[in-house]
């Protein structure tokens, strides 16, 4: 038996498993917007893509002692097939709207994903009916052999993955950005003809890739060229060497266990701006969330280096700059809040005055002007049934905007004063 839509519940949760759930489009917003091609079972846009998803849950009937690698193979291009039939009608149905004008194409990138679930039942099994789940890849040389995909037209190409291979990708490649970052690199391997073994092998030959480190080298060569640091990260450079797989490793390690960091302490962030009636703004949990995992990184590390800070820092409090490794003109400024009450920087003083900390910092982010700006308050405050320290973080936004020159004067001004005090 093939149905083509799958059980809600296997996708669904995989969908609720990760950030995926946060982009998921539902289906009226789908239909009411001209943009968006129709008929697939998952829409999911994030701030730069739109992932549309098919997926095929194959039930086979089968004898367990039968069950070897060729039939496995049958159904695997049964599978395969039946999801690049699908998508192929699907995308010339499309494609004649857009033709006959009602849809327009979308102004960013698109991708195209085809989720397989295999699993058979054995009928002679003596307690009745079981079923065993499947694991299988695909790798280059099914697509090449057994089920060939349309490569003439790259942005429509259907990448194909099984719901181990997915999850396992979605698990390693947290947020959006970063799993795009790896569409682009599988979908290039695809269209290029380049060998590849399987889905697993090619996700960690991408993890240890220079493609990974790329885009945050490309963002600090720019944020060199405006000034605004004075050089490239040299572990970021080192990262890309072809001797240095060990060094790269490592990184990513550090990078994926920080990230998880993250994410904690940004959930419990939303969980607590709700629980208070003030929930953050959907347009900052948007940006936020679709940060790449570089960044993230980047912020805990700050974090942790509070453990290093003098006591008169972290008597008076201190502020520490960072930036987005994925997207040119995202600025953040973390604040670490005083132990002093009394000074600028503690919790109350900082959650009243945040406004005219993000002006100061849209101040000096003048050339060029800076597009999104953060920031991030820090609290340590010891658990009260132990030891250990526990962070809460705050979050505050402010769109980057152009200031005349005596403005920005006076915000030198106002600057210097407070200085002063």
């Amino acid at each position: 038996m093939d149905t083509q839509q799958a059980p809600l519940s296997l996708w669904r949760q995989m969908i609720q498993q990760f950030s995926l759930s946060l982009y998921e489009l539902p289906d009226d917003k789908i239909t009411a917007d001209p943009e968006k091609l129709q008929g697939y079972d998952f829409v999911f846009e994030c701030s730069s893509a739109t992932i549309y998803m098919i997926v095929n849950d194959v039930m086979m009937q089968a004898n367990k002692q039968e069950v070897d690698s060729a039939k496995v193979r049958e159904w695997k291009k049964k599978a395969v097939n039946t999801l690049i039939k699908r998508h192929t009608q699907l995308y010339l149905k499309n494609n004649q709207s857009m033709i006959e004008g009602k849809t327009s194409i979308e102004d960013k990138a698109v991708y195209f994903i085809g989720l397989t679930s295999l699993s058979f039942e054995d009928p002679d099994e003596e307690l009745g009916s079981s079923s065993y789940a499947v694991d299988c890849e695909y790798g280059s040389q099914f697509f090449a052999e057994d089920c060939v995909l349309d490569l003439d037209d790259e942005l429509s190409v259907l990448q194909i993955f099984s719901h181990r291979n997915f999850v396992t990708i979605l698990s390693q490649l947290v947020t959006p950005s970063d799993l795009t970052t790896f569409l682009d690199f599988h979908r290039g391997q695809l269209t290029n003809f380049v060998s590849f073994k399987n889905e697993s092998t090619l996700l960690t030959q991408f993890l240890r890739a220079p493609n990974f480190h790329q885009r945050a080298i490309r963002i600090q060569e720019q944020l060199v060229d405006a000034e605004l640091i004075d050089q490239i990260e040299p572990h970021l450079l080192k990262a890309v060497e072809p001797n240095q797989i060990e060094f790269a490793n490592a990184l990513m390690a550090e990078i994926q266990k920080n990230t998880r960091m993250w994410y904690q302490l940004f959930n419990s962030l939303l969980k607590r701006y709700r629980k208070a009636g003030q929930p953050l703004s959907p347009e900052s949990v948007d940006i936020l969330a679709d940060e790449s995992m570089y960044t993230y990184a980047c912020l805990v590390e700050k974090i942790l280096a509070y453990r290093k800070a003098d006591q008169e820092s972290r008597w008076d409090g201190y502020t520490s700059h960072a930036h987005s490794y994925h997207i040119f003109g995202r600025q953040y400024l973390m604040v670490f809040y005083a132990q002093n009450e009394s000074s600028s920087l503690s919790a109350e003083n900082v959650r009243l005055s945040y406004q005219d900390l993000l002006s100061d910092l849209n101040a000096q982010m003048q050339t060029p002007v800076m597009d999104e700006l953060f920031l991030i308050g820090v609290e340590f405050r010891p658990c009260e049934d132990s030891v250990n320290t526990e962070v809460y973080l705050d979050i505050f936004h402010q769109k980057g905007a152009f200031i005349d020159l005596n403005t920005k004067r006076l915000h030198e001004r106002l600057a210097q004063l407070k200085a002063q005090l």
